[in-house]
């Protein structure tokens, strides 16, 4: 018993630790520098230096010009998300996974065995089981985390700021990221103005969800 929890409570680890702490390890993790850990590995594949959270080219872009050479350009379209953006999206996923997986254990665990093993009984492989049992019983669970990282994405603040580069302010900024900014250089009518809208916008986007998913959430 004891292993299974020190094991769970390694991937909780980054969800209870100070976002900013965790930012700041991710930036270094990330660092445009020929030293940084993610660089290092990507030498290991015989891949050349990433700037990382200061590129703002496309991941396929980057990957055609690798093959291709410099002068390849994709259309925007088909750039993929910018570089610095797919390492905000690998830094929530690792904050974000253990929570997650968590609250999915506390919804697979009130799944009743019984259900399961009597479609065992009547032939059904697992993934008849996961599809048609499972699934549909845990379909509050996902709906609420779905709520809440749509929620988390458009509030997303402290982790942005510190990982965004300053030299390129906006190209990775959310809106709470702008209201800040806009706070901090006297505009506090704009930025109360802009966190209404927001709040619309996060209030909207949650009725519009909970009405897409009234058909699809089984509550029992």
């Amino acid at each position: 018993g004891g292993q299974p929890r020190s094991v769970g409570a390694v991937f909780f680890i980054p969800y209870i630790a100070p976002v900013t702490a965790t930012a700041v390890v991710f930036s270094v993790i990330f660092s445009p520098r020929d030293s940084s850990p993610a660089n290092q590995f990507i030498h290991l594949l015989g891949l050349p230096t990433q700037r990382w959270l200061v590129e703002q080219r496309g991941v396929f872009e980057i990957i055609a010009q690798l093959i291709g050479g410099r002068q390849t350009q994709l259309p925007p379209i088909l750039a993929g998300p910018q570089l610095h953006l797919l390492a905000a999206i690998l830094f929530a996923v690792w904050v974000y996974s253990g929570y997650d997986a968590v609250i999915f254990l506390a919804g697979l665990g009130a799944v009743p065995r019984d259900l399961i093993e009597s479609a065992q009984v009547d032939g059904a492989n697992r993934w008849m089981n996961f599809r048609h049992i499972i699934f549909p019983l845990i379909s509050p669970t996902t709906f609420f985390l779905s709520i809440l990282a749509i929620i988390g994405t458009i509030k997303a603040l402290d982790s942005i700021y510190v990982l965004r580069d300053p030299n390129s302010r906006g190209a990775m900024d959310t809106a709470t990221v702008y209201i800040f900014d806009q706070i901090r250089q006297g505009n506090r009518p704009y930025a109360a103005a802009t966190g209404f809208v927001v709040f619309g916008i996060i209030l909207i986007l949650t009725l519009v969800q909970n009405r897409l998913s009234r058909d699809q959430v089984f509550y029992g």
